[in-house]
């Protein structure tokens, strides 16, 4: 069994891809916490039974049920394996062939049976953001945290010399009085006018100090950045924090929030975050450029083959079977217009979606995976669209 506990790279979806008959993937939802453990492996060892009896069902020979058994043995006995979950497995078995990754983004629960892996959701993970900077601020402190695709959110070191909290950021005496919706507690309140003013100079503080510490690690401000605090300071911090890093603002009050906690609220952002660009990337793209959109699954594959395809979304909760020609571009669908398991000769066919998307980008192009119940209707028709580097005639 390989474990990886890194993102997929092309060299992986190239182990993955083509003919590895009987082929059981499963998707499973995880946790990192210890005491939700049970969940996901009663989740995972429920999908192999059910594939298993599938196989079984089929006519498969007692020899290769037994290696399939050995096969999934090795998986829910690995104790370093489930001793280091994220928030997701997605696992491929077949006879004398394991491959695991854990993966940082919820998946769907999900497991299926063929001739080839279903690869739709493994793409999730390379192909939308996995890293994120948070900001924790009340009144009472403040801090940063980064979440990476590999590693759960952890605090950063912050030079000493910024101000530790709202007291020392407006130069005020521990106990003096706090402005009206700051979050001291019993300390009393201030008129509303000086409490704005306090609240001002501290937002525009920690802003400044944010600033200045991200850029020493994402100086381009390619990563985005959730700042988890409550009103009045959230609007006053997000006023303040405009700089072309995308920053997004989750209400409430950080105080009582853990590693764990911010983790988990961090990633549920980032997928929102995802769709929202998704489905306005969409929208923007149908109403501005309809020259440079295709949405036929042959036309695409024939284009992406040249390397015209810029930007391929597709549904990864949609299957459309068959084979692709990697130097031509030439399709064949299965069975029942894509939805069997193999040609009409009996050819065993597999998921085209990922397998287009992965031949765009080894010619260059981006991936986005979507779930087409998310997006806008008027944009999105599914399962696949594209956009091309230059407009059509």
């Amino acid at each position: 069994m390989t474990l990886h506990h890194e993102l997929p790279t092309s060299t992986d979806f190239a182990t993955l891809a083509g003919e590895h008959r009987p082929a059981i993937t499963v998707y499973a939802s995880t946790s990192p916490v210890v005491n939700e453990r049970e969940r996901a492996e009663v989740s995972v060892k429920s999908a192999f039974d059910h594939a298993l009896d599938q196989i079984k069902a089929s006519g498969a020979p007692a020899t290769e049920l037994d290696a399939l058994r050995r096969e999934r043995d090795g998986v829910l006995g690995d104790f370093a394996l489930w001793g280091a979950l994220s928030r997701s497995l997605a696992i491929f078995v077949a006879p004398g062939f394991t491959e695991v990754f854990v993966l940082p983004n919820r998946l769907d629960d999900a497991w299926h049976v063929g001739s080839h892996f279903t690869l739709g959701q493994l793409l999730r993970a390379p192909s939308q953001d996995q890293e994120a900077f948070a900001l924790t601020l009340s009144a009472h402190e403040w801090k940063l945290w980064h979440a990476t695709p590999t590693a759960r959110a952890l605090p950063l070191e912050t030079d000493p010399s910024h101000p530790a909290d709202l007291d020392a950021a407006t130069n005020r005496e521990p106990g003096e009085n706090s402005p009206r919706g700051g979050q001291h507690g019993d300390r009393g309140e201030v008129g509303d006018e000086r409490g704005k003013k306090l609240i001002d100079i501290y937002a525009k503080r920690i802003a400044d100090a944010t600033k200045h510490e991200l850029a020493a690690i994402d100086p381009d401000g390619r990563v985005p950045l959730f700042v988890f605090a409550a009103e009045p300071l959230l609007s006053a911090l997000l006023d303040r924090a405009r700089n072309g890093r995308r920053i997004v603002g989750v209400p409430g009050s950080p105080d009582r929030l853990g590693a764990s906690e911010i983790d988990a609220a961090l990633r549920e952002q980032l997928a929102r975050l995802n769709v929202a660009e998704a489905d306005a990337a969409l929208r923007g793209l149908a109403e501005a450029n309809a020259g440079r959109v295709e949405r036929d699954l042959a036309a695409i594959a024939r284009l992406a083959v040249d390397g015209a395809v810029e930007t391929i979304w597709f549904d990864f909760t949609t299957s459309v079977n068959g084979t692709l020609d990697r130097e031509t571009g030439a399709i064949e669908f299965a069975t029942g217009n894509g939805t069997g398991e193999t040609l009409a000769d009996g050819t065993p066919a597999g998921d085209l979606l990922p397998q287009l998307a992965l031949l765009v980008f080894a010619k260059g192009g981006r991936i986005v995976t979507v779930r087409g119940e998310d997006l806008d209707d008027g944009a999105w028709s599914g399962p696949v669209m594209a956009e091309l580097r230059f407009a059509l005639a």
